[in-house]
């Protein structure tokens, strides 16, 4: 090596890790899309199962380079921006109260398939609900940020996959970045597809002995798409190995649809209650007066039944029935019916 080559190597060394590093640092822009049914409609999605990744980036066509620093190692995403999109508002929720409201899509989206949910109609039509967890950061962390849900809707015509519907912003929910999918399908007498998320809320966690897990409960219209019923708190949940304080569930018994009466859906929960661990409250409850609920028994089983209506005008839930089981003092069971409300007071 000559003089100058000796004198030069390190300045060129230097320059070389000062470009790589610009590179590594420079800011990464999320590649521009837009959602077209029409369009999505003329595509191939196969005709054995459906794959993951190929309908995410036929439906969010935003793929990353293994080269990009903004790429995750614990999952497949998309990164893009739509700036055609109308921005849709949604109410963020916070132990049951409004706290504040976000605007999608952000201007910066990462996207990921989070389940494939097949099943069969009435008529023994194949059909297969994708979801998928769009959230404005890539790292799957924060217990209180949640991610969007976007619904595909396909059926299997003529041996091949097409899709029915797609909305690309059904709802916001979930925790940790991550909106939970589609977990089961239900059907009204007609046949008619109504899909069932039990989950979708940050899990509050205490530094107590009894740490309550609360799961929602959401139904989304098969045919639109669109989010049609949610239970905040449907189900509870302890985070402990000794069960101490209160749980129950919620489930959907009967769904009926007229053009009179709009959509009617029946309601069960089932669970205990523990006054002393009494930090939420199941649906039903929130109908029962502080004056009555103070004179229940410290410990209760209860089983509690409700209908919720949606027309095209209005919503909400009918009284419910709330039946209760305890012992008392003096071992005898007892089993009493609590007094509801016309309104929600709770």
């Amino acid at each position: 090596m000559n003089k100058l080559s000796t004198f030069l190597f390190p300045f060129l060394f230097v320059l070389i890790n000062l470009v790589s590093f610009s590179q590594e640092e420079g800011p990464i822009y999320p590649i521009d899309i837009s959602f077209d049914l029409n369009t999505l409609k003329q595509q191939d999605f196969g005709s054995d199962s459906l794959n993951a990744d190929k309908i995410l980036f036929l439906l969010f066509p935003a793929p990353m380079s293994e080269n990009d620093p903004e790429l995750s190692e614990w999952k497949t995403a998309a990164f893009w921006n739509c700036p055609t999109c109308v921005k849709k508002e949604f109410i963020v929720f916070a132990d049951d109260e409004e706290v504040e409201k976000e605007f999608i899509p952000h201007d910066r989206n990462y996207t990921s398939c989070s389940d494939i949910l097949y099943y069969k109609t009435s008529d023994q039509k194949e059909r297969a609900v994708a979801s998928f967890s769009t959230s404005e950061m890539n790292d799957g962390t924060g217990r209180f940020a949640r991610g969007v849900l976007s619904i595909a809707h396909f059926e299997k015509q003529n041996g091949f996959w097409k899709i029915l519907n797609f909305n690309p912003f059904v709802n916001l929910q979930g925790s940790f970045t991550f909106a939970s999918p589609i977990d089961a399908v239900l059907f009204d007498k007609y046949g008619k597809a109504y899909l069932v998320i039990h989950g979708g809320e940050a899990n509050g966690v205490s530094p107590e002995d009894y740490w309550p897990l609360y799961q929602g409960l959401y139904v989304i219209d098969g045919e639109t798409l669109e989010e049609v019923l949610h239970i905040r708190g449907a189900s509870c949940r302890e985070n402990t190995d000794v069960p101490v304080g209160s749980s129950w569930d919620t489930e959907i018994t009967k769904i009926e649809e007229s053009s009179l009466m709009g959509i009617v859906m029946q309601t069960r929960s089932t669970g205990l209650i523990v006054k002393e661990y009494n930090w939420s409250l199941p649906e039903a409850f929130r109908y029962v007066s502080k004056t009555d609920f103070d004179l229940l028994p410290e410990r209760f089983n209860f089983t509690a039944s409700q209908k919720f209506f949606r027309t095209a005008t209005e919503s909400g839930f009918y009284n419910p029935v709330i039946t209760i089981q305890y012992t008392d003092s003096k071992g005898t069971r007892n089993e009493q019916v609590v007094n509801t409300q016309n309104i929600r007071i709770r």
